[in-house]
């Protein structure tokens, strides 16, 4: 897998991943991708769910599979409550 980060003042995580290639994700990080990817969510069981939890992690995961060629994702770098407080400031307030 190739990655790059651009953009700015909200950098993008660009990963490029070839036929058949697979990557992990928390929830909530994916922005964008291309339309062969395949998207699964997997807790990975009961114990390992509970063990995420308990270290501040979330309870899924989503696996992104590259199928029929290569394939993109853009993953965000930060949580989208962020992106908005971070874009606040260049709205109209409406006043």
């Amino acid at each position: 897998m190739k990655y790059s980060i651009e953009g700015a003042p909200l950098p993008v995580v660009i990963c490029d991943l070839e036929a058949g290639e697979t990557m992990i994700t928390e929830k909530g990080a994916m922005s964008w991708m291309t339309p062969n990817m395949k998207m699964q969510t997997t807790g990975g069981g009961v114990g390992k769910m509970v063990g995420r939890m308990f270290g501040g992690e979330a309870m899924f995961q989503n696996r992104y599979t590259a199928e029929g060629g290569p394939g993109k994702i853009y993953l965000q770098s930060m949580p989208v409550n962020q992106v908005a407080d971070a874009l606040r400031p260049f709205f109209p307030t409406g006043n």
